[in-house]
């Protein structure tokens, strides 16, 4: 194999798949990134089993082939040579030779029988939207997603498609997220898209108008990005059935500013920091919410204007939950929809009940 490349393609190829490289893996080879030159392009890949990512370049192809570089390494090294122009050489004693201006270094290869053929099937399902709606979908929802190895069917999102909705769903014991968004779809259907997979695809959509479609090959989904594709695992296993927590009716709603909200949960959750549950207390009263938090750090008092219907409550959450979902919530105003101080909390954007938002209260003492 010989190739000539630009070296800030090659650094931009490099980086993009090396988020697919194993860390410690039983197999060497999956550390590594495969590089493959024929015709006119240079595709690199990298993958861990359960994620996959592929990128190609144009090059200058003097001899095709393909070749298995240590990942690490190469990610870093290629990283100081953007300006430069690249030939990369598989050599016979096992290594690959990179030169660049008057220099050459070389670094440690596998050999590409070794790495792992990626079969594509024929798309047995698939989905189509906006790149900003997914992006969109994606936001709002992955940061609900568990990381707990204990339940793995949490560590992703549900996509399930429905007469051309997309209900997008995210939990992880403590809080749920629901979004809406209509979708071109072939059919109705339901899967299990892991959260690393899909924040991995939205790195990729700087488009924001052009759009990107999802394709599901039985337990795997295929997603082309421009010159980029992903390849991934679903997650198997039932999902939650999340329309059995959702709350159909409330006693109380709360319409607050999201900016102040906001503001002021963060300044009390520096004080709660310490806390196991960074617990913020909300008091509700008329037109008035007061926010606290205390600890042995200090103590956060502080007060902000609300509209009530219903009775006062006093309710205590997770400050952390509930910054990260105003700091994505979207509209200015955020209703809060309550029962009792023990119940689940329900947050929607005024004027936009597609996206809706669960979060358990921390039970304290009065």
């Amino acid at each position: 194999m010989k190739v000539i490349c630009d070296g800030l393609d090659l650094s931009d190829a490099v980086l993009k798949v090396s988020k697919a490289l194993a860390v410690k893996a039983v197999n060497p080879v999956l550390e590594g990134i495969k590089i493959s030159a024929t015709g006119d392009k240079l595709v690199l890949t990298a993958t861990d089993t359960e994620l996959t990512i592929e990128k190609t370049i144009k090059a200058e192809v003097l001899m095709e082939g393909e070749t298995v570089v240590v990942g690490k390494y190469f990610v870093d090294f290629v990283k100081k040579l953007e300006k430069e122009q690249i030939e990369l050489s598989r050599l016979y004693d096992g290594q690959l030779q990179i030169k660049y201006s008057e220099s050459e270094s070389e670094l440690q290869v596998y050999s590409a029988e070794n790495f792992p053929v990626i079969k594509t099937e024929e798309e047995d399902n698939y989905f189509v939207m906006t790149r900003k709606d997914f992006k969109s979908v994606v936001e709002r929802t992955s940061l609900a997603c568990s990381t707990d190895d204990s339940r793995p069917i949490l560590k992703g999102c549900l996509f399930e498609l429905s007469e051309g909705t997309l209900t997008c769903v995210a939990l992880d014991g403590f809080r749920m997220a629901v979004v809406k968004k209509e979708a071109e779809a072939n059919g109705d259907f339901k899967a299990v898209i892991p959260a690393r997979t899909l924040l991995e695809i939205t790195r990729l959509l700087d488009k924001e108008d052009e759009k990107i479609k999802v394709c599901l090959q039985k337990n795997n989904l295929y997603v082309k990005v421009d010159n980029t594709v992903i390849y991934s695992r679903l997650i198997e296993g039932e999902f939650v059935k999340y329309n059995h927590i959702l709350p159909t009716s409330f006693s109380n709603v709360v319409t607050v500013g999201k900016d102040a909200f906001l503001s002021s949960i963060e300044r009390a959750a520096i004080v709660a920091r310490n806390d196991r549950y960074n617990v913020v207390k909300l008091d509700i009263k008329e037109d008035s919410m007061n926010i606290s938090a205390k600890s042995e750090i200090g103590a956060v008092n502080e007060n902000i204007p609300v509209k009530l219907k219903g009775k006062d409550i006093s309710i205590a959450f997770n400050g952390k939950y509930i910054s990260e979902y105003l700091k994505i919530a979207g509209e200015d105003f955020i209703n809060l929809n309550l029962n009792s101080a023990i119940d689940p909390c329900i947050l929607t954007p005024v004027g936009n009940e597609s996206f809706i938002y669960l979060v358990l209260p921390v039970r304290i003492n009065a």
